[in-house]
C-alpha cells in the first residue's frame, strides 16, 4: 500500500482518508498482537495524526505512536499516547527535545472490532514547516511509521505498520521508515 498524507479541509473527513493498520509484530512469540490503526492528514493549518488500539483491558504502559521525519534530517516528530490517558507531541533532534503546541482529543469506545482507546493530535503547521524542515504541500515526501508498543512485563510487545528493526533497537532509523507523499485529495 502506498503511504500518503491527504490534504483535507479545516475539519478533516476521516472517513475519506486511508487507515493504516499496525499488524507487524516480528518479535512476538505469543499470540498477543493487539490490532491498532492510524490515520494522518494535513489541513491548511495543521498536521493531524489519529492513533488507536483495540484492547479491552490495556495495561497503563500500552502505547500507540506515530513518527515522521523530513528526508535528509535528524529531526524526528514523535506523537505518542498511552492507555492511561497521557500523551506527548515533540520534535527530537541532536539539540534536544522540543515539545510542540499541539491539541489532543482522546478516543475511547467500541465498534465491531472491539473496545478501543487512542488519541487524535493536531499540530500547527507553522511549528513544523519552518526550521524543522517539514514541507507539507502536495508532492512533498516525508518518512514515517506507526507503532503499537508496551513494556508491561505481562504483555510486552512491539508492533509497526511497516517493518521496523526492533531487534537491533533501530525502529526509528531510516530503514524502518517508509515514504509518505502529500497528495491533494
Amino acid at each position: 500500500m502506498e503511504a500518503i498524507i491527504c490534504t483535507q479541509p479545516e475539519s478533516p473527513r476521516f472517513d475519506a482518508i486511508p487507515t493504516y493498520k499496525i499488524i507487524s509484530y516480528p518479535l512476538e512469540k505469543k499470540a498477543y498482537k493487539p490490532f491498532a490503526q492510524a490515520q494522518v492528514c494535513v489541513t491548511p493549518r495543521e498536521l493531524v495524526i489519529r492513533l488507536w488500539a483495540f484492547e479491552a483491558r490495556p495495561r497503563p504502559s500500552s502505547m500507540v505512536e506515530g513518527v515522521f521525519t523530513p528526508r535528509e534530517s535528524q529531526t524526528l516528530l514523535r506523537v505518542r499516547a498511552w492507555a492511561e490517558g497521557r500523551w506527548e507531541c515533540l520534535l527530537q533532534s541532536p539539540q534536544g527535545d522540543k515539545p510542540l503546541n499541539a491539541i489532543a482529543h482522546t478516543l475511547a469506545g467500541d465498534d465491531f472490532q472491539g473496545e478501543y482507546w487512542g488519541v487524535s493530535v493536531s499540530i500547527p503547521r507553522r511549528e513544523l514547516e519552518g526550521p524543522p524542515g517539514f514541507f507539507l504541500e502536495p508532492g512533498s515526501v516525508v518518512l514515517g511509521n506507526f507503532y503499537k508498543r508496551s513494556r508491561d512485563p505481562e504483555k510486552p510487545h512491539d508492533g509497526s505498520c511497516w517493518p521496523a528493526d526492533f531487534a537491533a533497537g533501530r525502529e526509528y532509523a531510516l530503514g524502518s521508515l517508509t515514504e509518505f507523499t502529500v497528495v491533494q485529495y
